[in-house]
């Protein structure tokens, strides 16, 4: 666990910042704009867009005006409150809460989608005619969520929401098929059959994902798992990320303050046009009313508060949830596992937002908080992808050109022009010289001049090596970029330390310490210890033992902070541990015994009620 002010790079901007929006750029295309919601209304936050890391500030709102309505004439400033805006690809536009309704924006145009903004209820129906809660938590107006199939999902009350946009409004033309069918004609046929006009949206309840809570306050979407791939061809600060959108390739996850729940995309149509097939949401983490802030998988977690979740290119869910004290950003896993990131963050229900550099942002009303945690962020598409019975019929264009692809690409046909090998385990890695003496000191020494034998020699061995670790290696020097597994993390960081790469090490001993748990830390922190004193005295001497030293202390921070799981799970591993590094266990104690204080102490400080 990470606390703000020691070990996460924080910048305060003081503003007073409620919500941040993440948008296709109107004026740069294929760039991203990020807006934060503030008194004056959506203002522009600079610094945060692409890859820029520095520079934070927020420009002058945003001039909206509300499209005239029935016989008025011209449009007026739009001067109500914006909350929880959105971005839904299937419409290319923005929605919004605002009081007890829900506004849509395109360009600077703001119109009235559903609700009434001063008549509070919750009733169903066609746009104007359903009503909506300001919000059933103080200043909390709920969460919306776009399921990029032309639905937008409002969490407010005492399920979830569903506002069915017309026909009229998708941005992009099904494509239509052989005889005439257009792919994804449902949309129109829905509205159709709710008897509602094709430019008006439907409100309705999902009812049957009531399971678990009380009230709902937040929802989400969420990607499906993205398959390994070969580094992006534009690859972002926070590792890159991808499209948001495509309501059949993900789930929804929404839930109370104590609990979430997920369901897979698409959501059933109406009934009214098809059978209403049986929804079968399942419980992710948390149990309603149960307070606490253990971390866990399901069940065993528990929650003291949130408001609001956000999820990251990878599938994994964040929550800022309040602590008596403070705020803690915690993670929940696809598969359910709560884990708590950082500790020490303003204590206050707020919905947090992932940016395109991967920065997490976090609008607690009075401020604005950026935690550079280099996060792979879920970019809004300005156009959704084509349904799926119509992806077969529309010619897939080719990827863009890009420096890493094209190197991807030569690595993989270097047999045919390689002018060397590298022989690793048996294995034969044809290359190339000119391209391992730029990106590896290492090689250099051995390719340069005449000084080695290497100089001129067709093959070159690399003894004691792993191959799968040097494949992995090999492709980061071609193209700046490689997916390490966590069961070969280790032996890449070795090998890279080994030939003088020291950005490579550092990235795989990150995915050592993130794949930490309570079955495997022990045996990880044996190996950080040898690597320390293999490289000198552990901690000190050159890079690479102060990157493996780095790796070492937040593998005992996390053995100390989850002490209790690790003795529950580690089983004969923590003897081990005494056996094998006798030191390393008795610093491990003391560790645990100042933590235990430090916990006393901060306890003593609370005010007794």
């Amino acid at each position: 666990m990470l606390r703000a002010k020691e070990h996460v790079a924080m910048c305060t901007l003081a503003a007073s910042v409620k919500n941040i929006l993440v948008r296709p750029d109107p004026v740069d295309d294929g760039e991203t704009q990020v807006l934060a919601t503030c008194d004056q209304g959506l203002c522009p936050l600079r610094g945060v867009s692409g890859t820029a890391r520095s520079g934070f500030f927020l420009g002058e709102p945003l001039r909206l005006y509300r499209a005239p309505v029935g016989a008025e004439e011209g449009s007026q400033l739009f001067r109500g409150d914006i909350a929880v805006p959105i971005w839904d690809s299937w419409s290319a536009s923005v929605y919004f809460k605002s009081g007890c309704a829900v506004f849509r924006l395109v360009g600077d145009q703001v119109t009235l989608v559903a609700g009434n903004p001063t008549t509070a209820g919750e009733e169903d129906g066609p746009g104007p005619e359903a009503r909506f809660e300001a919000g059933h938590l103080p200043g909390q107006p709920g969460q919306l969520a776009s399921d990029g199939a032309g639905s937008i999902i409002y969490a407010g009350g005492e399920t979830l929401r569903r506002i069915r946009l017309p026909g009229a409004w998708r941005a992009v033309a099904p494509v239509v098929a052989a005889g005439g069918a257009a792919a994804g004609g449902a949309d129109g046929a829905a509205a159709a059959a709710d008897g509602a006009p094709d430019d008006v949206a439907l409100v309705a309840t999902l009812g049957d994902l009531a399971l678990y809570h009380v009230d709902t306050q937040s929802v989400a979407y969420v990607p499906a798992p993205q398959p390994p791939q070969p580094p992006p061809q534009q690859q972002q600060a926070g590792g890159g990320g991808v499209a948001a959108g495509g309501g059949a390739a993900g789930r929804l996850v929404y839930g109370s303050t104590y609990n979430l729940d997920t369901v897979p995309l698409p959501l059933p149509l109406p009934a009214e046009v098809l059978p209403q097939p049986e929804l079968r949401p399942r419980h992710l983490a948390g149990q309603d009313m149960m307070v606490g802030r253990e971390d866990g998988r399901g069940d065993r977690a528990a929650f003291t508060g949130f408001v609001g979740i956000t999820a990251d290119a990878s599938g994994f869910v964040y929550l800022l949830d309040k602590q008596p004290t403070e705020g803690r950003l915690r993670r929940v896993s696809p598969d359910g596992t709560v884990t708590t990131l950082v500790q020490g963050l303003p204590a206050c229900l707020c919905t947090p937002t992932i940016l395109p550099n991967g920065y997490l942002a976090l609008g607690t009303g009075t401020e604005l908080v950026l935690l550079d945690l280099g996060l792979k962020p879920l970019l809004p598409q300005l156009q959704p992808p084509p349904a799926a019975g119509a992806a077969a019929l529309v010619a897939a264009a080719p990827p863009p050109r890009s420096l890493p692809s094209d190197l991807g690409a030569l690595l993989e046909a270097a047999s045919d022009g390689a002018d060397t090998a590298v022989v690793v385990g048996g294995r034969r890695f044809h290359c190339h010289r000119l391209i391992l003496s730029a990106r590896c000191d290492y090689f250099r020494q051995r390719l340069a001049g005449d000084g080695f034998a290497d100089a001129r020699a067709a093959e070159l061995e690399l003894p004691d090596a792993d191959a799968d670790a040097f494949a992995l290696l090999l492709r980061w020097l071609y193209t700046g970029g490689a997916d390490i597994p966590a069961e070969q993390a280790r032996g890449v960081a070795e090998l890279a330390d080994r030939l003088l790469l020291p950005e490579l090490c550092d990235a795989a001993l990150e995915v050592v310490a993130s794949a930490a748990a309570a079955d495997n830390v022990v045996d990880r922190l044996l190996w950080a210890a040898a690597c320390c004193d293999a490289r000198g005295s552990g901690g000190g001497g050159g890079g690479g033992a102060s990157s493996f030293a780095r790796l070492l202390a937040r593998l005992k921070g996390w053995y100390v902070e989850h002490h209790g799981q690790v003795a529950a799970e580690a089983g004969a591993s923590r003897k081990r541990l005494a056996e094998a590094a006798p030191g390393l266990s008795v610093e491990l104690t003391d560790a645990l015994i100042a933590w235990e204080r430090e916990g006393a102490r901060e306890r003593a400080k609370r005010p007794r009620c």
